[in-house]
This record gives C-alpha cells, structure tokens and sequence, in this order.
C-alpha cells in the first residue's frame, strides 16, 4: 500500500519528467541559429559547465559581458522542482562555460486527488438445527413404536466485491525559473559591445549616425584608453560609423592598429588613441554580437528590459521596448 501511494504522489509532481527536460523546451536562441562550434571567436569549453546563482538579472548580464562572454541563449519557465542534472544537459549541449541560475518563489498549488483501491468483503453464513421424529411401525405380527433426534450444522462463504475512494492531498510549491547561458570569447579586437542610438538620443545629439555602447570587455583595448559604457562612438580614424552593423564589421580593417576614436560623452567630443589587438586575437565580426533579451520571452524581467530601454542598451525601435 505505501509503495502504491509513494509511486501515485510520484506521478502527480513529475508527470513528463521522464520525457521533457523544461531547460530544453523553453530554452530561447540568441545565436541567430549559428553553429557555434565553427565561431572563430569563442573559446570552446573543455570541462564540466559552471553552474553559478543569480541575483540581479541585469547586474549579472553586465558583469558576464565586460567578463567577455557571449550570451548564446536562456530557458525561462515557471515549474515545481526542477533536476540540476537537466539544467547540466542543456548548457553541454549549447557549449555553455558558465550558466547563471535564478529561481523565485511564487505560489503554491494544493488540491486532493482521488485513490480507487478493491474494497471486497466475505460474508459467512452458519446453518445449524435438530431434527425429532417418533411414530408406530404395523406389520403382519404385530406394531413396535420408535422415537430418535438427531442435530445437523454447516457454513458457507460469499465474496461481495467492491471499491473504496480515498482523497489525498497534495502541495507543490512552484517557481519562475531563469537560465542563462554563456560561453567564452577570445580576445576582441576593440573589446565593446555596441548597439544602434535609440530614436531619443538621436534627437537629443541630432544625428542619425553611431552606436551607444552597452558593454566594454574588461582588460581590452577600449577598457584601457577608458572608453565607458554609455559612450557614443561616431568615427573611427575618418571613417564614420553609422550603425551597430557597420561598426562591427569595420574593425576587422583597423587590427593590430594605433587609430583614433572620436567619442560623445555628455555632449562633449572626445579623442581616444586606441592600440587595438590583432585580428587573429578575435573580433566583434560574428552573428551574435547583440545580446539583450526581450521582454516577451522574459516576462518576468519586464523592469529590467524597461530600463535597459530607457538608457539606451536596447534600441527603443525594438519589439522589446513595445
């Protein structure tokens, strides 16, 4: 009987946990569909996936970034327990070095669910009596008399067959979980991570032309000559950048170069000379450079896409800021 109630509560949390792994099912692609395993900038991990705890989605993003990881996708669901060992599965089968982990609690399911097990009985039946008799017995000499008694018993057995439900209660305390996973980049040629000027900052400047930058790698050539987050990058050396794609495919020209940067900062303009690293180190040239994610696909990150909105690290053109 325990075995039966342990196998049935059993099936009542991990229905399909068999067969689905929800780090796979909800698992969203930032590559652009790229086979990452033939990107010449990322470093491919030889070990087991770290497995870190996140705490501020937005704090974490940026800190993986000026680190100088790729973004290659996340899983977000929400979901009672879940198996670290499925979390694991997914980030080997991305390529992921590291996977930074959220869950937040909230809200419990509770309910019954009905148990129908045999109920059958056995009915047993007792007969028992005596029996008298007595009389006179005529014949051709003559009549004799008699008398006797005598006492009988027996039983049976009858099966009545049947059923009893039994109610069980249940709790499962559910979550909204968040995944991300990242791998390693080589070192880049300039070392940010820019995207095209939101339609407010182009009013604001009065120009059409140049990225903003969200991110700057740690220990690179930008990170060195003190190129900031939230910088506005309009030329490098004469030639005029005049969006996200163009810039990032231009570098490639300028490795292994001393090249002037022309900055706007607070709407000042500002002159950085740049070393930038050899083109075989790593570039920025790859189908993955933007890393942000959608507020559609992270519901529960709505505050975080709004901000990232407003201060321009996501384009106020895009879906995401809808």
């Amino acid at each position: 009987m325990r075995k039966l109630l342990t196998t049935l509560l059993f099936l009542i949390f991990c229905v399909g946990c068999a067969t689905t792994n929800p780090f796979y099912q909800f698992y969203q692609d930032q590559t652009g569909g790229a086979d990452i395993t033939t990107v010449p900038t990322v470093v491919l991990p030889s070990g087991e996936p770290k497995i870190y705890s996140g705490s501020n989605v937005d704090a974490d993003v940026q800190k993986m970034l000026e680190e100088g990881f790729w973004l290659l996708g996340y899983s977000s669901f929400n979901a009672g327990n879940v198996n670290e060992r499925q979390l694991i599965a997914k980030a080997k089968d991305v390529k992921a070095e590291v996977v930074v982990f959220y869950s937040q609690y909230t809200n419990t399911i509770s309910g019954s669910v009905p148990l129908t097990l045999p109920d059958n009985k056995t009915i047993t039946t007792n007969t028992s009596g005596s029996a008298y008799g007595s009389g006179n017995v005529y014949g051709y000499g003559g009549s004799a008399y008699y008398s006797g008694s005598g006492s009988y018993y027996g039983n049976s057995n009858t099966t009545v067959y049947g059923t009893k439900t039994t109610y069980i209660p249940y709790s499962q305390n559910r979550y909204d979980y968040l995944a991300t996973y990242w791998i390693k980049m080589k070192k880049p040629i300039l070392g940010v991570y820019a995207n095209d000027l939101p339609s407010e900052i182009r009013e604001k400047i009065g120009s059409n032309k140049g990225v903003i930058i969200s991110a700057v790698v740690r220990k690179s050539p930008a990170f060195m000559a003190d190129i900031l987050r939230g910088d506005i990058i309009r030329k490098v050396n004469d030639l005029e950048i005049t969006d996200a794609i163009t810039f990032h495919e231009s570098l490639p020209q300028f490795a292994d170069q001393m090249v002037s940067i022309e900055i706007l900062r607070d709407g000042k303009s500002i002159i950085k000379e740049v070393k930038l690293n050899n083109a075989e180190i790593g570039s920025q040239q790859n189908p993955i450079y933007e890393t942000q994610m959608t507020s559609e696909d992270l519901k529960t990150q709505n505050d975080i896409i709004a901000q990232a909105c407003s201060d321009g690290r996501i384009s106020l053109d895009d879906p995401a800021c809808k």
